[in-house]
């Protein structure tokens, strides 16, 4: 049940326009993102930066070619992933299959 509340708040900021959810789903096979979390920062006077975090880990990275080559892998799993509408779908869709009980 909890973890169909998560996904029910997460698919209802979706809808409010709170934020963009786009689900890479299993089908399109693992991004290499998929290994850790991924955190790209622009900044209005400043170079662009990359943050990529896993168990135990963290590190920055401002080495234009790591940021650029970073950058290249988001959009490479975004061009994989479902739409904002289809996204949202899904994740109301997995909320009910935990609801009722079949993950």
């Amino acid at each position: 049940m909890f973890l169909a509340k998560q996904l029910r708040k997460v698919a209802d900021m979706a809808e409010a326009g709170r934020l963009r959810l786009h689900v890479v789903p299993f089908e399109a096979g693992a991004p290499s993102l998929q290994q850790s979390l991924l955190t790209l920062l622009s900044f209005a006077d400043s170079a662009p930066v990359a943050y990529v975090e896993a168990f135990r880990t963290g590190n920055l990275m401002d080495d234009p070619r790591l940021v650029a080559s970073s950058r290249t892998a988001y959009d490479l799993a975004l061009g994989d992933a479902l739409s904002h509408q289809e996204s949202v779908a899904r994740v109301r869709a997995a909320a009910e299959e935990h609801e009722l009980g079949h993950p």
